[in-house]
């Protein structure tokens, strides 16, 4: 799927973190086809193409940054220490006990002028990492061998920008875990998860919709397929991995414009109960707190002997609440939806796996434009309705499909293809299987067909066709 970070070609002499290997006309590169299916089926076959690229490449040496802190610009090389100044005993000072005094006689006679303190290099502790970046660079193309240096300078921080904007990621030109890992993947390794990723695609691919919410957990990003063309990407946050997002089917069958947050059991529980306890308030702003269904002002009870089953706190729309201003309502009775932001300063994290199961969207503006259009609700009606503060939830005219899959590469428009990393270090299982009260299974007659499974990914869950009473937000 199109990456919503930064996008260049693949260049003919470096891919990172894979070894050079001849480009690909752009021609010969497949093109995405008409329908769902057809869109999948070319991806996974571009997967698979630059895959046999990088194993039909000559073999490199790959050096190994390995963990460590954050390497930035300044790190490493020699780096200046100061020497504490020499202590000398004033003249006449008592000597020591049982230590003979003659010769401290003398001593006092003599005028001595204190040391002053010294500036001396020695070699930075991170100036090992720093080198061995530089070396995975010229192995990568990105520094001439000539430019070896264990000091992170203009020309490290130029190199590593240049490597994170072909492998998609923030350029900051920092070397962070996202970069490192990307810097130490092998060639072998990139292959295994472009082939993983194809045979998921390729299973999928029947079943995709022509117009479908493709929600790709490792690329933390979302993309909009419009009559299997994509219509546009963006960054997202998902489940941290204590609290993964599972893989789910699913539709957005209305939009809440102006949306309420009330806090779901488990976020209340772990998360805001024990800042009840220790502070008297939840911490969230404009938020009313419930005790047994009436408002309570929170500095006036005793959190800790209030089970938690007994609360409950709403958070007000507006900017500062957690959904943001646009809430996409699925159907899965978990909590899991689609929603805006009020911290948007993640979305500039390579990493954004920091949700408790929602997916957060960059710009939950143009997918409610998007989607609203079809409910014949233009720009500037919900613009007014924003305005108004007022929260009202818009019915979709036709459900759009949501699938939320585990793909560990990804192809962009122009055919780059793109590696993400193993977020959860494997698929999450999927949530169990549950169908609202108000809905009816449909026969199997009439049930789309199954993809058959990839080996170690789990299947997705299907959830019903109809909408269930809304599960308070993850978020």
């Amino acid at each position: 799927m199109p990456a919503a970070g930064p996008s260049n070609p693949e260049p003919a002499k470096k891919h990172a973190p894979t070894p050079p290997a001849p480009a690909t006309p752009a021609a010969a590169r497949p093109a995405p086809l008409a329908g769902g299916p057809g869109l999948i089926a070319a991806w996974a076959a571009r997967l698979d193409q630059r895959a046999a690229e990088i194993e039909a490449a000559p073999k490199v040496k790959a050096t190994r940054v390995g963990y460590g802190t954050v390497l930035k610009k300044g790190d490493g090389g020699m780096i200046e220490m100061v020497v504490p100044p020499v202590e000398v005993p004033p003249p006449g000072a008592a000597p020591a006990a049982g230590e003979p005094s003659p010769l401290a006689d003398v001593l006092a006679a003599v005028p001595v002028e204190p040391a002053p303190p010294a500036v001396i290099s020695v070699r930075s502790p991170l100036a090992d990492r720093v080198g061995r970046v530089a070396t995975r660079l010229i192995e990568l193309g990105y520094l001439q061998p000539d430019q070896w240096t264990d000091s992170f300078d203009d020309r490290v921080e130029t190199a590593v920008r240049a490597f994170q904007i072909v492998e998609g990621l923030q350029p900051d030109g920092k070397v962070g875990e996202v970069t490192r890992q990307a810097l130490d993947r092998t060639p072998a390794q990139a292959v295994a998860m472009m082939r993983r990723a194809a045979a998921a695609m390729r299973s999928a691919q029947q079943a995709m919709p022509d117009t479908v919410v493709l929600v790709n957990l490792p690329s933390q990003t979302v993309t909009y397929v419009e009559r299997g063309k994509p219509a546009f990407a963006m960054r997202a946050v998902v489940g941290r991995p204590s609290r993964k997002t599972p893989l789910l089917q699913d539709r957005i069958t209305s939009v809440t414009i102006n949306p309420t947050w009330t806090v779901p059991p488990t976020v209340l529980t772990e998360d805001k109960l024990p800042v009840l306890r220790k502070k008297g308030n939840t911490g969230i702003k404009n938020a009313i707190v419930y005790l047994d269904g009436s408002p309570v002002v929170p500095e006036t009870v005793n959190w800790w002997s209030v089970d938690p089953g007994r609360i409950r706190i709403v958070q007000k729309p507006g900017d500062d609440n957690a959904l943001g201003r646009f809430r996409f309502n699925l159907t899965n009775g978990d909590g899991i939806f689609l929603h805006g932001t009020n911290d948007p300063r993640l979305f500039d994290r390579d990493l954004r796996a920091a949700s408790s199961g929602c997916v957060r969207l960059a710009d939950a503006r143009l997918m409610a434009d998007t989607l609203l259009s079809a409910a014949k609700l233009n720009p500037a009606s919900i613009t007014q309705q924003l305005d108004s503060g007022e929260t009202k939830t818009v019915r979709l005219p036709n459900a759009i499909p949501v699938r939320f899959v585990y793909w560990t590469a990804s192809v962009d428009t122009d055919g780059t293809v793109r590696v993400h990393p193993d977020i959860y270090d494997e698929p999450p299982a999927p949530a169990p299987a549950t169908t609202p009260a108000a809905s009816r299974p449909k026969p199997a007659s009439q049930l789309p067909p199954q993809p058959a499974p990839v080996p170690g990914t789990p299947p997705m869950r299907t959830v019903s066709d109809q909408p269930a009473a809304p599960a308070p937000a993850r978020m």
